[in-house]
């Protein structure tokens, strides 16, 4: 299910894990880059950052193309 921006209550709602547990893992997701936040009162509202995620991807994939020179010699990427 797609909900955009939500709170951690909305996102653990359809999880099997406790809402604890689901705010650990959005805080180490948070602290990665993965998904913003933004605090409105006392409610913390998270949403996946998808132009950091493109970006990362395309950092890893530039980095492959570079070392793919050395780990297997003769093949053009």
């Amino acid at each position: 299910m797609q909900l955009g921006r939500a709170d951690v209550t909305a996102i653990a709602a359809d999880l099997p894990q406790e809402r604890s547990v689901v705010s650990r893992h959005l805080q180490v997701l948070l602290e990665a880059g993965i998904v913003r936040a933004s605090k409105v009162g006392r409610q913390v509202f998270y949403e996946v950052d998808g132009p950091a995620i493109i970006q990362r991807l395309e950092d890893i994939l530039r980095h492959t193309k570079n070392i793919t020179a050395l780990c297997c010699p003769g093949r053009s990427v």
